[in-house]
């Protein structure tokens, strides 16, 4: 057992019927003390703690929502954060779990209000994952969090928050407290509706092909070297290692690999890539102006880095060695353009053929060496035309289908058509497009506008089939049409150029008149 103080009491009441970013919000789902006797119990994770607070809400839909958009916790505070688990009950009797921190028991405290969405808001960029870092937890918008827990496990499902049937009655919070010795409160709490989250648009291309320089590197730094003064006065001795690369034609920089890199103390080295036109831009540096005082976690492995969103960043000290793997692009608080060496993100560095050169520095040369066996850079092709967004669906239950079987060419060697099938048959259609990016907007019930303005517009065409059926069809030659409209949105294009296409038709019946289709992003090939 341990023994532990217990918090103290916050309180924040919001209005019934308030409206946030994550939907209509209906409050009045009373609080109380967490257990709601006792300190709490635990035999994880087959038996439910007994005493839980159980606060019952009686609900009423608001009109328009479809789904459960958050929940919120007001005035919550308890020591241990981790001891506690938080299921919301369905009126029809399901147990989904919005956050639990068992097994792992975190220590950090909550002692604010915190409002629980689903994870694809995450996704989006519009919530913070939830972590139990922080002491007290800091009160904000978090992704649910479903711990160590099995769905199924006494009846409760790791159910997405806006996944969960959505019915006016009576919907019930459980909190229940997993380990003895303390407890806390919970003032109250809301339940908040609305209509679902897009999906995020599609990633980057994950896969690459890497390029191997021919000769093996060596040690870093040279006999003789001296310091450097950070970070006008680059250390002396640094290793060179170059590569004589030819990418893939229309490729773009994906990754920069140190294959068989070696150092201890890892915030000494600092890795630089020069491309082939002499401008250097810096890989690695996490010294700082340390002064040999940064930190003695090691290198030693294969270590690949990417400036792409979802890999991991390179820990902060006390980890002892970095495994092996990918992980962001690292440039500590380097000023871009000291020492004539850039911060470009990795992707962003223009790609030739020649030769590229890899320096590596030690800040702190007097005491320890480091090695580096070889280096690749990967390259990124071309992807194939990306759908994003969400179709609407027509009064005749037809989800329009924007696609296209390749990317189109700058210089136009390549075909690009662009076809819609599962039209509403007879109806005018036509394709629009945006060179500014994507978006996902509400259009209507189901449709989202997945493209930023300024917009282009096709001219209108029957989609033929059948009246109320989903035999339509549309296609578009996208070389024919830039050839024929020279001076259109965006022209001329060149290769690496993007464009967020959609399809527009004409529905009565819906809101609007009209729906829309998915959207597509189109990348110029050469």
């Amino acid at each position: 057992m341990h023994l532990r103080l217990p918090a103290a009491l916050a309180a924040l009441c919001l209005a019934l019927g308030s409206t946030t970013a994550h939907g209509q919000c209906l409050g009045g789902g009373a609080g109380g003390p967490i257990p709601a006797s006792g300190t709490g119990s635990t035999t994880w994770p087959a038996v439910l703690p007994v005493a839980p607070l159980s606060s019952p809400l009686a609900v009423t839909v608001p009109t328009g929502a479809t789904c459960v958009k958050s929940v919120k916790l007001l005035g919550l505070a308890h020591t241990w954060s981790g001891d506690v688990q938080f299921v919301l009950e369905d009126p029809a009797g399901g147990l989904h779990n919005l956050l639990c921190g068992m097994p792992a028991n975190a220590s950090p405290d909550f002692g604010g209000d915190y409002e629980l969405v689903d994870p694809v808001q995450v996704a989006k960029g519009l919530a913070s994952a939830f972590n139990y870092g922080g002491n007290p937890i800091p009160s904000g918008v978090y992704g649910q969090n479903f711990g160590g827990q099995t769905p199924g496990t006494n009846g409760i499902q790791n159910t997405p928050l806006e996944q969960i049937p959505v019915a006016s009655g009576t919907w019930t919070l459980h909190a229940y407290d997993w380990f003895s010795g303390d407890s806390g409160s919970l003032s109250s709490w809301e339940i908040c509706f609305g209509t679902p989250t897009p999906p995020p648009p599609p990633p980057p291309p994950s896969t690459f092909t890497c390029v191997p320089a021919a000769a093996p590197a060596g040690v870093f730094p040279s006999s003789g070297a001296a310091d450097g003064v950070w970070p006008l006065t680059l250390p002396s001795g640094a290793l060179t290692a170059q590569a004589n690369l030819t990418p893939p034609a229309g490729s773009t920089l994906a990754a920069v690999k140190l294959v068989g890199f070696q150092h201890t103390w890892g915030t000494d080295p600092m890795v630089v890539l020069q491309s082939p036109n002499g401008q250097r831009h810096l890989i690695l540096q996490r010294d700082d102006g340390s002064n040999c005082n940064g930190c003695g976690d090691d290198f030693n492995g294969d270590y690949t880095f990417v400036s792409s969103p979802g890999a991991p960043t390179l820990a902060g000290c006390g980890v002892g060695l970095h495994p092996s793997g990918t992980y962001q692009q690292d440039v500590g608080i380097w000023t871009s353009g000291d020492a004539g060496i850039l911060t470009t993100p990795i992707e962003q560095i223009p790609v030739s053929s020649g030769i590229w050169t890899i320096e590596v520095y030690d800040w702190c040369v007097a005491y320890d060496d480091g090695y580096l066996g070889a280096f690749e850079l990967c390259f990124a092709a071309p992807a194939v035309p990306q759908a994003y967004c969400t179709a609407g669906t027509t009064t005749n239950g037809c989800s329009p289908a924007l696609s296209a079987a390749s990317n189109p060419s700058a210089s136009a060697a390549s075909p690009c058509t662009l076809s819609v099938t599962n039209l509403e048959g007879q109806r005018s259609t036509l394709v629009f497009y945006s060179v500014s990016g994507a978006q996902a907007l509400q259009w209507n019930a189901t449709s989202f506008l997945c493209v930023k303005s300024p917009t282009q517009r096709t001219l209108p065409r029957n989609s033929g089939g059948a009246v109320s059926s989903c035999t339509g069809t549309y296609s578009l030659d996208w070389n024919a049409y830039l050839a024929a409209n020279p001076t259109a949105l965006g022209t001329p294009f060149g290769a690496g150029d993007s464009v967020w296409v959609q399809a527009w038709l004409r529905d009565p019946p819906a809101a609007k008149s009209t729906n829309l289709s998915n959207g597509l992003q189109l990348t110029y090939l050469p």
